[in-house]
């Protein structure tokens, strides 16, 4: 029986695609705890974004671009106290395409009455960031509980976004919830 070697490049190589395959599988977690504006642009797994801190008006929160080589990449976003004013979450150079329903409280508790509203973001539209505003019903949401999703399916420059956003907002509209402008700018 002979043996085979293979060489040392060879064997990197195949680490390196273990170790990628492994972290799709583990959730890791980042814990916002102060103001500013936060860039995880660089994140390569799964990963929820924990905010326990009422961020500072016009913060954002940089994602990863979207490319072939984070498919199946799935960042959730979620809010666990109200931002102070206005908050913004998304890329510089890729398109947000999905939807977003928010949750009103002008008939809170009332059941089936409660005011809601919805967005959606088709591939044509090149929105590249979503937008809150505590004070407006067309950015409403950002409230505790607010829970974003993005997931990477591969493609270049095409992110799949789901928001379920609770708003201390009467009558939200969401009209302007998705921007095309870059999320640094």
């Amino acid at each position: 029986m002979g043996t085979k070697r293979v060489g040392l490049a060879r064997v990197e190589a195949l680490l390196e695609n273990l170790k990628r395959e492994i972290s799709g599988f583990r959730n890791e977690t980042k814990y916002i705890t102060s103001t500013g504006n936060k860039d995880y642009s660089d994140l390569t797994g799964n990963t929820n974004i924990l905010v326990n801190v009422a961020m500072a008006d016009t913060n954002y929160i940089r994602l990863p671009e979207a490319t072939t080589g984070n498919a199946g990449m799935h960042i959730r976003v979620v809010l666990g106290i109200a931002i102070l004013d206005k908050l913004y979450v998304g890329t510089v150079s890729s398109n947000l395409i999905g939807g977003a329903v928010a949750v009103g409280d002008t008939n809170e508790g009332a059941g089936s009455s409660l005011d809601y509203a919805t967005a959606i973001a088709d591939v044509g539209d090149t929105f590249k960031r979503v937008e809150f505003d505590l004070d407006t019903v067309a950015k409403c949401g950002g409230t505790g509980g607010t829970v974003l999703d993005f997931f990477y399916g591969g493609g270049e420059n095409v992110i799949l976004y789901r928001g379920h956003l609770i708003s201390e907002i009467d009558d939200p509209t969401l009209a302007t919830h998705f921007t095309t402008t870059a999320v640094n700018a």
